[in-house]
């Protein structure tokens, strides 16, 4: 009995260790973020970063507007 139940175990483990090894599973593709839930908010907050860089390249160009109208000399009123 003993010796039976051993090779019943054994075959078991053998017909496991088999059908693993001939299986390969492709890793999961990750979601895109922009298809969950939290998509509306990615996407408000992409356009926001947007609006962002758009407002520091204006500030830039009026910064540099002010600095070069500053830099001019402006003859002095002697009243």
């Amino acid at each position: 009995m003993r010796k039976l139940v051993l090779m019943m175990v054994s075959l078991l483990v053998g017909v496991v260790a088999l059908s693993a090894c001939g299986h390969k599973q492709e890793a999961a593709k990750p979601m895109d973020a922009k298809d969950t839930v939290f998509g509306d908010d990615i996407r408000a907050l992409e356009k926001a970063k947007t609006v962002q860089d758009t407002l520091n390249k204006d500030k830039a160009n009026t910064d540099k507007a002010i600095d070069t109208a500053s830099d001019a000399k402006l003859p002095l009123s002697t009243d």
